[in-house]
């Protein structure tokens, strides 16, 4: 398969849209707004992180599947993985630190030399007041996530695919079952946590995807209403204990879906949620900045609170997501192509062979 799949996509641009929601709609109540139906809804946006997740254990595996593999390859993929990842998480840490250093009134805490050190390094940091890892960023904490996985999955490159398919599995399998020993140090907490198994599910079904395995239509709307009424079910809660089980499978039967039906060429998509979904990276990063400055803007615009709560919610996410995408357009897009021209260039000088195996190890079938 070497098709973009436009339903990945667009799942994408939904989980990144339903994120800022959820922290939208946390933020008008605090600036004094009377949150609505709309706000209320968003609450179980914070599932976004989860299908994220899932979709990156599948890319992961779609992009490898069948190509060249060994230490290069491995090499190839990491190299890939942090310059894609690394340098707008890199901006916008360094932005934030400005911000703080120039305007303390904005500060919420503190930040101590370790958290970041930590911060730049994807490398997880206890905040001993919310007891989880919170970086500089604020929503980095599931980068340290998706590095860790991108770290476990680069080692499995340097086994046969066939070994990998059991391996990387059992590994997180193994991982998670320690957390029943419910381990005190904080980063032993993180290593163990059964929110790493949702990467896992997305490998699992990119597996099974290329198998050729598929559902029938029918099949497919079942999966989705079993998904949809996992979501609704239960409260919402960011911080459930069994997040895997709540959000982890519904996030992946959606996605599974999504994938299915296009497929089966059921999925219309259009240009609007593909496009979003390519800037769903900036998106995710800048809402930290983005919700919080137009909530002020807004409050001193609205002093009597008079406006919808709903109203000013869908304000902060439509306002969030229009300079996400013209960030994306005139900052990540060019720096993303820079620097793959940039680690093209090296390995045609250093290794032999080097532009073809670079096309093999990395070329990618989404964006991500």
């Amino acid at each position: 398969m070497t098709h973009k799949l436009s339903s990945v996509q667009s799942l994408r641009a939904v989980a990144a849209i339903a994120v800022v929601a959820y922290h939208s709609a946390a933020t008008i109540k605090i600036f004094g707004w009377t949150p609505g139906g709309f706000a209320d809804a968003s609450g179980w946006g914070w599932a976004g992180v989860d299908i994220f997740f899932f979709i990156s254990g599948f890319v992961m595996v779609m992009t490898t599947s069948g190509r060249r593999r060994g230490p290069q390859a491995a090499r190839d993929f990491m190299a890939s993985r942090i310059t894609r990842i690394a340098p707008m998480y890199w901006i916008l840490t360094s932005l934030m630190l400005v911000i703080v250093w120039a305007v303390p009134s904005l500060k919420n805490s503190d930040f101590t030399v370790m958290q970041i050190v930590t911060s730049y390094l994807f490398i997880p940091y206890e905040v001993k007041e919310h007891g989880n890892a919170y970086p500089v960023l604020y929503v980095g904490w599931t980068l340290t996530y998706e590095m860790f996985f991108y770290a476990v999955f680069a080692l499995s490159i340097l086994f046969s695919e066939r070994r990998m398919r059991w391996a990387l599995p059992a590994f997180f399998v193994v991982l998670s079952l320690l957390s029943l020993a419910r381990p005190t140090p904080f980063l032993f907490r993180f290593l163990t946590d059964p929110l790493l198994l949702e990467f896992v599910l997305g490998c699992l079904f990119a597996w099974l995807y290329l198998s050729g395995f598929r559902i029938s239509r029918l099949g497919s709307a079942a999966l989705a209403a079993a998904g949809v009424i996992g979501f609704c079910v239960w409260t919402p809660a960011s911080a459930m204990e069994h997040r895997l089980v709540y959000a982890g499978i519904p996030a992946a039967l959606l996605v599974s879906v999504a994938v299915f039906w296009e497929t089966a060429d059921g999925w219309v998509a259009g240009s609007l949620l593909p496009g979003i979904g390519d800037s769903s990276y900036s998106l995710y990063l800048l809402q930290t900045f983005t919700i919080p400055a137009f909530a002020r803007l807004l409050a001193a615009a609205d002093k009597l609170r008079s406006l919808p709560g709903d109203l000013a919610c869908f304000l902060l996410v439509a306002a969030t997501v229009i300079v996400s995408v013209l960030v994306y357009r005139l900052v990540e897009r060019r720096i993303d192509a820079k620097l793959r021209e940039l680690r093209q260039n090296f390995r045609d000088i250093h290794v032999p062979g080097g532009g073809k195996s670079e096309e093999m190890a990395t070329k990618p079938v989404q964006r991500d």
